[in-house]
């Protein structure tokens, strides 16, 4: 991602109304939008946002999905104020009008509280993007658009591409088509590019180390993903992906400890980040340390109730609640019969839990079972 990039988009859109009904159509509007984080631009889901009159009042709530999405409906000609108001962030309002006709491209920085960008960074930035031609920079952001709000990977690395053959040492454009690739689940191609990337920043632009040891860890080579991490940890060390890319490696790698470390490390940087607890349920699974499963699979749970891995996780958890409410002799005999069939899955089970599903979550897999 880049400086300029938007990382909350708020679109206005026309409801549609039933054809013949004229008034309708010239007065009933939605206000829809994508909430994400201005520093490593994952979207926030489960977050509240208010819609408000120009008075304070609140009109109405809504709660961004597991994409980030909201969407407010119903709405006349008028003057709203948007207000997202999350822990961990800066209060943000906006004000936005509603005059006949739809608003396109509103765009919200969330800031985290008291952590701003350094200003080398931002100077380092801002240089390189000066220095990007405009048709080039017109082409990238064509693609970052077709990403975020169609999810057009192909169309988008059309773009990218363009935007490469403009500027070609536009290191941006390569990490973000190595990452439309990775959405493609090509991983060859999104590897050159994401190292083309990394090999034109000098290795400071941290989303391509984040997404290359994503890559890394995806094709099972755990260690260089573990070095990449800890470069990407160096690049950018205000970013969550950068330790919990690390815990995912050292996962894989059999370090348990270390791991547990650095995804508590994602985790106090961003408490909120459901993806986090469902990373460190998989460590604790591997520590056998059934209590804290419990209390990471709750907090996930809390965190993300409707998303695609919470009816495993529950299962989960029922088992493993069973598993300490069993009996001791129960439980005692259990492990007597355990064979070296069980020890063999478990090392499976271990594997498949460092492999992503989806680009923007750096994914994690359904939870798998506990072994006892």
């Amino acid at each position: 991602m880049v400086l300029h990039r938007l990382p909350v988009l708020i679109l206005l859109s026309l409801f549609i109304a039933l054809p013949g009904n004229a008034q309708t159509r010239r007065e009933i509007f939605s206000i829809s939008g994508s909430v994400h984080d201005a520093v490593d631009h994952h979207a926030l889901d489960n977050t509240q946002v208010t819609l408000k009159s120009p008075r304070g009042e609140t009109i109405k709530d809504a709660f961004t999905r597991g994409d980030g999405d909201f969407q407010f409906d119903g709405l006349r000609n008028g003057e709203y104020i948007i207000e997202i108001n999350v822990k961990e962030y800066d209060l943000y309002t906006e004000d936005v009008s509603i005059s006949g006709s739809s608003h396109m491209g509103l765009s919200i920085n969330l800031n985290r509280v008291g952590k701003p960008a350094s200003a080398t960074s931002q100077m380092s930035i801002s240089a390189h993007q000066l220095s990007v031609p405009h048709k080039a920079y017109e082409e990238f952001e064509k693609g970052l658009s077709l990403v975020y709000l169609k999810s057009d990977y192909l169309g988008a690395i059309n773009h990218f591409q363009l935007a490469i053959r403009d500027f070609p040492t536009y290191y941006e454009a390569y990490a973000e088509e190595g990452a439309a690739y990775q959405a493609l689940q090509e991983s060859g191609p999104a590897e050159e590019a994401l190292r083309k990337s990394v090999e034109l920043s000098s290795g400071q632009y941290a989303e391509a180390l984040f997404n290359l040891s994503a890559l890394l860890t995806d094709t099972k080579r755990y260690a260089e993903a573990e070095t990449v991490a800890r470069k990407a940890i160096v690049a950018d060390k205000s970013s969550w992906r950068g330790p919990f890319e690390l815990a995912r490696a050292l996962i894989a790698l059999k370090q348990p400890d270390e791991a547990e470390k650095s995804a508590q490390e994602a985790r106090d940087i961003m408490p909120d980040n459901s993806p986090v607890y469902l990373l460190l349920a998989n460590i604790h699974i591997q520590k056998k340390d059934y209590p804290a499963l419990i209390r990471d699979l709750d907090e996930f749970l809390r965190l993300a109730p409707n998303s695609p891995e919470a009816e495993q996780a529950r299962k989960t958890r029922e088992r493993v609640q069973s598993f300490l409410n069993a009996p001791k002799t129960e439980t005692a005999d259990s492990d007597d019969e355990k064979s070296q069939d069980d020890e063999d899955e478990e090392n499976t089970d271990t594997e498949k839990t460092a492999a992503p599903s989806t680009r923007d979550t750096s994914g994690l897999p359904s939870l798998p079972p506990p072994t006892k």
